[in-house]
């Protein structure tokens, strides 16, 4: 097998990409528009009060995130949206990589990662994709300008509201990587 033709990889990597922009369709910008992409409020007025008290738990989460060396913190409300995305996507794809394995059965371990289970493999790609090297200096402008969280961020805010990821790595409740509040 090449290392491409690991599902689990592709569905961790590309596919919580893929979820992440699915997601935008039902975020806080994407419940405004209708089927046809027209400016209309769809949603009912519960589900409309349910997505406002649910989505102040992100924002707080997310202005949480402070740096070592960096006055400023994320912005939770400014990202909520990707913020939404990202939690989405990773859910997303998991599930659908579950799917396939229902469909397909399980699959082989991947060579020299014998270590690791298929699930906490899944985990590894998705954050892999957001690894980066980045200067004070662009992660200042970033938080201050960017309606995306900083990489590490991104990672870290979607593996913590992640009971899958809480499962897979056995992350005590009421740990760092398995808060209570956030699921």
């Amino acid at each position: 097998m090449t290392l491409t033709s690991y599902r689990v990889l592709n569905y961790g990597a590309i596919g919580s990409v893929l979820g992440h922009e699915l997601t935008h369709g039902f975020d806080d910008t994407g419940r405004k528009h209708d089927k046809y992409g027209n400016y209309r409020e769809w949603w009912t007025n519960e589900t409309r009060e349910t997505f406002e008290e649910k989505i102040e738990c992100f924002v707080k989460q997310y202005d949480n995130f402070t740096f070592e060396g960096v006055e400023k913190h994320v912005q939770g409300k400014k990202t909520l949206g990707e913020n939404l995305a990202d939690n989405g996507g990773l859910s997303h794809a998991y599930r659908a990589y579950h799917s396939y394995l229902k469909e397909h059965g399980p699959e082989p371990k991947l060579p020299g990662f014998e270590n690791f289970t298929n699930n906490q493999l899944f985990f590894i790609a998705f954050g892999s994709i957001w690894c980066e090297t980045i200067t004070i200096d662009d992660l200042e402008s970033q938080i201050e300008f960017d309606e995306h969280s900083p990489n590490n961020v991104r990672v870290l805010g979607s593996l913590q509201n992640s009971k899958e990821f809480a499962q897979a790595f056995n992350c005590p409740a009421g740990s760092k990587m398995n808060p209570n509040e956030n699921k």
